[in-house]
């Protein structure tokens, strides 16, 4: 039991003397003012303090349950204030059942009380009652302990971290309370039956009226104090700990904001910095080392290092910086390539100014013929392994990074027609008229460097049937029958212009 205790963790102390079933009695203390909370085996059975309308005696006179007389003559005869309402009904003086409704209305009264408070000191002392005019309940505990949490002070930071997990949250199976016994409201009837295993706090809270966020925010917190919902996969080792849950928060929040500030730096930076600069090159790299830097620097950015909520946050300066990369990353090969045929020119040049043997020459020749050969093979390796990873991303649906892998496909090689076929597919699907003009451009380009694909043109057919150009779809349909007699695409296509 700690010596001072938050409102964090009063809920937590509640809990703990609950699942401990421990008997005494808690002492909780702030600037003076004392309230004392009696257990019978981990459930709360009584409360009481000095102020007027938590002391029982002068709660039942207000109430006009007994006289002052009466009251005076009960106390006479008891040494403990505890003692007060055994004598009264052993007297005579009032009956259990009326009494009850009084210790009710004071327990709930202390216990929500000390949830607004921001901190105090706290002490268990152990020991039984021994009396049997109290009746301690499970369901009346656990329904006074979440009223608490209903009204608890700094609750906000416990909102931001629940909310700031993705766990699933699932009802513990069988229930440390009879859930079906408790006095729920129908929202709060609703909540429990989204406790499911399938839905976040999140979630949940998100299907919910906006007025209604935060009660049921306590409400499933105070679920999880007691146990009787838990996250998937847990939290922590143990009985549910806000400390640690806090602790996650904010070291989440940090990491947040480390990757925050990387990212919006090196979007300020791109601005005005140079293809060499940006992937921390120099001018002489070769393409290799490029290469290298390229997929580096774009890895800093990768989905799996990034935060979703980093990545949904600022998810236009990270189109912006990818978009840099690989436009330098372009840039930087194409000046390469040209740099290599410039070079080839050259020396073709000069050895053809020296004078050398037809055998030489025919050596030469050769060489180059091999070695051009085995340029062109390694290109076309590296493409379709762009090509992969750009397929791999369109069918996840991650048609901006499927884009860019193709693009760096046809930077290796130009003149296959499935690197821009698959770009043409994912820009069509971005209704924006920039889109759909590359998208066409694609397919064109498509259609141009394999004419003998049926598919292309039916696809091409397919763009201007949908914005409305019948004439350019149905010639697209006729030339991939031409091209594949009884293709049923493209005939079912031409059947359906009429």
């Amino acid at each position: 039991m700690p010596g001072h205790f938050s409102s964090h963790r009063l809920a937590e102390i509640f809990r703990d003397l609950y699942l401990g079933e421990r008997s005494g009695v808690l002492h909780l203390e702030r600037d003076g003012v004392e309230k004392r909370i009696y257990f019978d085996r981990g459930m709360i059975l009584y409360a009481e303090s000095s102020a007027e309308d938590e002391d029982l005696g002068r709660r039942l006179v207000s109430e006009g349950k007994i006289s002052s007389g009466a009251l005076a003559e009960a106390r006479r005869s008891i040494s403990e204030p505890k003692d007060l309402a055994q004598a009264l009904v052993n007297r005579g003086l009032i009956g259990k059942e009326t009494l009850s409704h009084t210790v009710r209305f004071i327990v709930e009264r202390v216990v929500q009380l000390v949830f607004k408070w921001e901190g105090g000191s706290a002490k268990f002392n152990e020991g039984w009652l021994l009396q049997e005019i109290f009746e301690s309940d499970i369901l009346s505990t656990f329904e006074v302990i979440l009223k608490g949490i209903g009204g608890m002070v700094g609750f906000d930071p416990i909102r931001e971290a629940l909310r700031g997990l993705d766990n699933r949250l699932r009802a513990r199976v069988p229930p440390p309370v009879p859930l079906e016994r408790l006095a729920l409201s129908p929202a709060y009837g609703f909540i429990l039956s989204r406790v499911d295993g399938t839905s976040s706090l999140n979630h949940i809270l998100s299907i919910l009226p906006q007025g209604e966020e935060d009660l049921a925010c306590r409400f499933l917190y105070g679920l999880l104090v007691m146990g009787v919902v838990a996250h998937d996969p847990p939290v922590g080792e143990g009985p549910f700990r806000l400390a640690t849950v806090l602790r996650d928060h904010a070291d989440g929040v940090a990491l947040e904001t480390l990757q925050e500030k990387a990212i919006l730096q090196a979007y300020g930076n791109l601005k005005d910095k140079t293809p060499y600069q940006i992937l921390g090159v120099a001018p002489t790299a070769s393409r290799e080392s490029i290469e290298s830097a390229y997929h580096e620097t774009k890895e800093q950015f990768g989905r799996d290092r990034l935060l979703p909520k980093v990545r949904e946050k600022l998810r236009s300066e990270l189109a912006v910086i990818d978009s840099r990369l690989v436009e330098a990353f372009l840039t930087l090969c194409q000046a390469r390539s040209g740099d290599s045929v410039s070079r080839r020119e050259d020396t073709t040049a000069q050895e053809t100014s020296q004078a050398v043997g037809v055998s030489s020459l025919l050596v030469r020749v050769e060489m180059d013929k091999t070695h051009a050969k085995k340029v062109i093979e390694e290109n076309a390796r590296v493409a379709d392994s762009y090509f992969s990873k750009a397929r791999k991303y369109m069918r996840e649906a991650d048609y901006h990074n499927a884009i860019q892998y193709a693009k760096l496909a046809v930077s290796y090689c130009p003149e296959d027609a499935r690197f821009y076929f698959l770009m043409g597919e994912c820009q069509v699907r971005n209704p924006e008229p920039r889109w759909q003009r590359m998208a066409e451009q694609n397919y064109v380009k498509a259609t141009e460097l394999d004419p003998w694909s049926a598919d292309y043109r039916v696809s091409l057919g397919r763009f201007y049937k949908r914005r409305g150009l019948k004439l350019r779809a149905r010639k697209q349909f006729e030339q991939a029958l031409e091209t594949v007699p009884g293709h049923e695409a493209a005939m079912r296509e031409i059947e359906s212009l009429g």
